[in-house]
């Protein structure tokens, strides 16, 4: 029979050991609680003092961000912890039936988790991309993020924050930002991509390809991998991602209790 722990000083090092044997599988569990405590409540399933999973609650996105990874057995019992509504939960495709039993209402998509290692990569180089870090960069970001249906509303301030304490490279068009990619996460082992988006109407030109090529070059200069989630259907995307050196190396779902967001 297991039992379920809250994350706490006192066991804190029993977890990170077992997310470090797979620090990859584990990457954003890994990396929030020991660089985000303070948005980070976690909770794991013991059985024998063996590890079966955990859920993992972050709270400094724009909606609650829930990670379950877990054995299928616990699964239900972890769930117990998430939010009642208003969030996002990443988890593997077959724990879904146990996420459909708690919540009705869901919605997820398919992606594809991909991956490139530093003898993989291919890159491209365009006098047209650089890193952003002016004031005046986060304004131009701001506008073009503006473009995005899909995605809530910020202040100008927190790009700049964005910009500061992340990588983010954009191509400039006669000094307008029309595509940008950036890394959220940067560990010694892995780096994690995203936030990539192109204006529509400058789409198909190769533009994302330069600009993810650019950090992707970044992070292989400072990890061993780089890897980045895009959804199953969205074919040119996935083109772009394997033309730089991403290959699949499994899938995930992005599961939707009640924000309507999208990947």
């Amino acid at each position: 029979m297991f039992k379920t722990e809250k994350v706490n000083e006192a066991n804190k090092q029993r977890i990170i050991d077992f997310l470090k044997s797979d620090v990859i599988r584990h990457v954003f569990a890994f990396y929030d609680i020991q660089h985000d405590p303070q948005h980070t409540t976690m909770y794991a399933a013991f059985e024998n003092g063996n590890l079966k999973g955990y859920i993992l609650i972050y709270t400094a996105t724009d909606v609650p961000s829930i990670i379950l990874e877990c054995e299928e057995g616990v699964a239900e019992a972890l769930i117990e912890y998430a939010p009642q509504n208003n969030f996002i939960i990443h988890t593997p495709p077959n724990l879904i039936p146990s996420v459909q039993r708690k919540f009705q209402n869901e919605k997820h998509y398919i992606e594809n988790w991909m991956l490139v290692r530093r003898d993989q990569a291919h890159y491209y180089k365009s006098e047209f991309v650089r890193r952003l870090n002016t004031e005046d960069d986060a304004l131009r970001l701001a506008e073009l993020v503006s473009n995005r249906k899909d995605r809530p509303k910020r202040a100008l301030k927190k790009y700049i924050e964005w910009i500061t304490k992340m990588p983010v490279y954009g191509l400039f068009l006669k000094g307008r930002l029309v595509s940008y990619a950036g890394s959220f996460l940067q560990l010694p082992q892995i780096w994690m991509i995203g936030g990539v988006y192109t204006q529509p109407r400058h789409r198909n030109r190769g533009h994302a390809t330069l600009a993810v090529s650019a950090i992707t070059k970044e992070a292989l200069r400072k990890a061993e991998t780089a890897a980045l989630f895009v959804r199953s259907d969205n074919y040119s995307a996935i083109k772009v991602y394997e033309k730089i050196g991403y290959q699949k190396i499994g899938e995930k779902l992005w599961v939707d209790i009640g924000t309507g967001l999208r990947p």
